[in-house]
């Protein structure tokens, strides 16, 4: 069976925490996880190079790979799967 690549966006990590506890996965969240950024177009310079501007994409995000069938308490937070890797607007 195949597996297949998934992104989540919760509202805050708590919530992550306690949607997937609710199915039997448990994580240890560290500090700076769950933020996604997104290029705004501009750039800036910085100690001599020019470095692309990023900005968080609102919510609490989470990688998953996900063999079979994904229960249906997950589905109200999975992110289009044409967004993912790209500009996840949701």
């Amino acid at each position: 069976m195949r597996r297949e690549p998934l992104l989540l966006r919760f509202e805050d990590r708590r919530q992550a925490i306690s949607v997937l506890g609710e199915i039997g996965i448990a994580f240890d969240a560290v500090s700076g996880d769950g933020i996604i950024r997104k290029p705004t177009g501009e750039t800036a310079e910085f100690e001599g190079e020019v470095v692309a501007l990023t900005c968080a994409v609102s919510g609490y995000h989470v990688r998953l790979v996900w063999r079979g069938e994904l229960p249906c308490s997950l589905a109200p937070y999975l992110v289009d799967r044409g967004a993912f890797g790209q500009d996840q607007s949701h």
